[in-house]
């Protein structure tokens, strides 16, 4: 609802398509985390003046912080942007293409990095249009551009495309899946994905993305059962 009413699901999607949302709940995970980052702001504070104080934050404040870019832009143009997909209003190309084997991300973010990207495709007579010269003019003429793009893109797996882009410096990325995911070597490496023993067996969840002293904390316990720890917490007095 607060991706909705903060209008965050007006900017997601394509246009000419119904909105879509974010299909995890990013807005009530980032709310706790402000919280977090404000109760620790109150410890500072507390410490330096040793008063304490009262944090307060709220879904729809989060949702807006979300919003920061589009609103700022807002508020000097007066102008609704548009949907672009996996796309970038005031970039192009920088979005999701479809390999022969799958999509991928290219981000071609800079003249420079498009005149790369050109070479890296093979078609250099591109950066001499005078449609694609400057970012400005890609932006503009983003509707002739991208299919042509998309054209060369299909051609070729993703690892031919990735191997290239990535000799020449460009960001780029495969769009993976979660069984995709899962296996990945730097997922691995990171030791993100942990097993937990519960009373209904072995868990394997998602750690916490911070690591203290180069060791991620690992999980103590997994979540109690309805009333387990009433009596802990209330001591007795029920």
């Amino acid at each position: 609802m607060m991706q909705a009413y903060s209008g965050l699901m007006s900017l997601l999607g394509e246009d000419g398509r119904p909105p879509v949302r974010v299909s995890v709940s990013i807005i009530d995970m980032a709310c706790g985390m402000w919280a977090a980052i404000g109760v620790l702001a109150a410890l500072q504070e507390r410490g330096r003046t040793g008063k304490g104080g009262i944090v307060d934050t709220s879904l729809y404040e989060t949702a807006l912080a979300w919003m920061s870019i589009p609103l700022a832009a807002y508020l000097v143009d007066g102008k609704i942007p548009t949907r672009q997909g996996s796309g970038v209003e005031m970039i192009v190309p920088y979005q999701a293409f479809a390999a022969a084997d799958g999509f991928m991300m290219v981000a071609a973010g800079n003249d420079n990095l498009f005149r790369k990207l050109c070479a890296a495709i093979e078609r250099p007579s591109l950066t001499e249009d005078p449609r694609f010269r400057t970012n400005g003019d890609r932006v503009v003429h983003r509707a002739e551009l991208v299919p042509i793009l998309a054209d060369i893109f299909a051609t070729e797996p993703r690892a031919h495309w990735a191997a290239r882009l990535e000799a020449a410096g460009i960001p780029n990325g495969p769009i993976h899946t979660l069984d995709q995911v899962l296996p990945d070597a730097q997922t691995g490496a990171l030791g993100l994905i942990q097993r937990l023993q519960g009373a209904s067996g072995d868990l394997s969840l998602v750690g916490l993305p911070l690591s203290f002293d180069r060791a991620r904390p690992a999980f103590e316990k997994a979540a109690p059962a309805l009333g387990a720890d009433t009596d802990a917490i209330l001591g007795g007095r029920r």
